[in-house]
């Protein structure tokens, strides 16, 4: 820093020590990410019994749930998730009997992810119930608000991703 970036030493000095973690947006999301994490496990948690559903696992079988039969790298652009990530929830829910993941028949490149019976019976459950964790999240807004605060992210996520 300092140099490198145009600035001086005095100037790096001064943004380092004018730096409030706690104001930044990271932060901020990271903090609310926590809070609908715990929402999440208080709501849904009793659903999943000793499968523990993750809330990535949930974004995957509750994708699977709406697109049956998803290329894997159609999965992960859904769920933005990177490969590695996905790979690793594709995996614990593979050992669970939740999902199959098979070649597809038509291009031996490409694994095709579905959802087992159970793994449909466990999305429809958690699906049915997921509405409430949101609500719990969103409950201190006003109507407005939260119209609002969906409406900033979502321009914030189509900006820097296009999706």
């Amino acid at each position: 820093m300092g140099k490198d970036d145009g600035q001086s030493a005095a100037e790096t000095d001064l943004h380092c020590n004018s730096y409030d973690l706690q104001a930044q947006i990271g932060y901020r999301l990271r903090v609310a990410n926590q809070i609908a994490v715990e929402f999440f496990a208080e709501v849904l948690g009793p659903q999943t019994a000793d499968l523990k559903i993750t809330t990535g696992q949930f974004a995957v079988l509750s994708t699977l749930w709406e697109n049956p039969g998803m290329a894997q790298t159609e999965l992960a652009q859904a769920t933005s998730m990177d490969m590695p990530t996905l790979n690793g929830v594709l995996k614990r829910l593979v050992t669970r009997g939740l999902i199959d993941v098979m070649v597809a028949p038509d291009d031996k490149r490409f694994r095709v992810i579905s959802l087992t019976e159970d793994g449909r019976i466990t999305a429809k459950s958690l699906r049915s119930q997921a509405h409430k964790v949101s609500d719990k999240v969103m409950e201190p807004l006003s109507p407005e608000e939260r119209s609002q605060l969906l409406a900033l992210l979502d321009r914030l996520i189509q900006a820097h991703r296009g999706t």
